[in-house]
């Protein structure tokens, strides 16, 4: 990925937020020239494909099976479809296509890149805001049912699409205005580089304190609730090891949501605060850099497999088609032979 700045071939490592120069493919860096193993748009070909593929299939399921129509799982599906928007509008045309009109021309210099960080918040909220629903859901069931809360939660799912882009274009209407030629320039501000330290705070930290708080919460109910329903069973001088069970159900769900989207995310997020001290890449950093942008670029490709296993009503309705399936091809497959 080549791109002319000042004479100097660098490629713009946009990190979603933050533009970050770094050299291409048989570029050199203080005298070391980098050479990466595969090239980047083969890279984000697979992300594209693997973020479209499996937010599709599970928002697919979540429109056609009726029975899966339930609040909670619509706000799954609200947070599905940013997941296709981050591949169709961000992956595809930024990082797929990519050529040097990304430079050029302001849209492709400007906008795409805060149209995908506006996605990212956006996905990002989205899991807040599923943990918030769960959370209710357990807290307050008989409230949870009411028509009023289906209400909020269609205004909650608009207010986090609105939040979001509102967030990331903040610049186009104040302090980064588009101006030909001048695109590199604005983005080196140091008004930007604080807008962008904001950004990430809301981007990572505000999720990740929600998923804490929420879960945690949520652990703690299902563990109180579990330790009256033994003293019960002692006192009738019964023994259940479904407790147990449950119990552990919630401490691996809890753990596997907030582990990934830290481990997905705490890197990348290190690494740009790391940027923003020192404001040097060198050729030692430049292979975990872009491996971490990998690997936050992939959390919405994995997303859907994760809400989609720990989801009760979806893996049933996952494991219902794939018996059904395999049954249909072993008959298919007995009666030809």
């Amino acid at each position: 990925m080549v791109e002319p700045v000042n004479t100097t071939t660098t490629v713009i490592l946009n990190t979603t937020l933050a533009p970050i120069t770094l050299p291409t493919n048989n570029q050199s860096v203080n005298g070391t020239q980098y050479r990466s193993v595969f090239p980047d748009t083969t890279i984000y070909t697979i992300i594209f494909a693997m973020t479209l593929v499996t937010n599709v299939s599970v928002l697919s399921l979540i429109v056609i099976e009726r029975k899966l129509h339930i609040m909670s799982n619509w706000i799954l599906a609200s947070m599905f479809s940013a997941g296709i928007a981050f591949a169709m509008a961000y992956l595809l045309p930024r990082w797929v296509f990519f050529y040097k009109w990304n430079i050029y021309y302001s849209y492709a210099c400007l906008v795409l890149p805060m149209t995908g960080s506006g996605l990212i918040i956006n996905f990002n909220l989205h899991l807040a805001l599923v943990s918030l629903d769960r959370y209710f859901c357990v807290t307050s069931p008989f409230e949870y049912q009411r028509p009023q809360c289906r209400i909020i939660a269609r205004l909650a799912i608009i207010v986090v699409w609105f939040i979001s882009f509102f967030i990331a274009y903040i610049p186009l209407f104040t302090f980064l205005v588009p101006s030909p030629g001048q695109c590199m320039a604005q983005q080196l501000s140091r008004v930007y580089h604080n807008y962008l330290c904001i950004v990430f705070s809301i981007l990572f930290f505000f999720p990740l304190i929600v998923l804490i708080v929420t879960y945690s919460r949520v652990y703690w109910i299902v563990n109180n609730h579990t330790q009256r329903n033994q003293e019960i069973m002692v006192r009738s001088n019964s023994t259940s090891s479904s407790a147990f069970y449950r119990n552990l159900r919630a401490i691996k769900y809890m753990t596997v949501i907030i582990g990934l989207f830290i481990l997905f995310w705490l890197p990348y997020i290190i690494l740009f605060l790391a940027w923003f001290t020192t404001s040097a890449i060198t050729i030692n950093t430049l292979f975990i850099i872009r491996g971490f942008q990998y690997l936050a670029f992939s959390y919405p490709a994995v997303n859907p497999i994760l809400y989609a296993y720990f989801t009760p009503c979806i893996r049933h309705v996952i494991r219902k088609k794939l018996s059904g399936s395999i049954h249909s091809i072993a008959h298919t497959i007995g009666r030809v032979s």
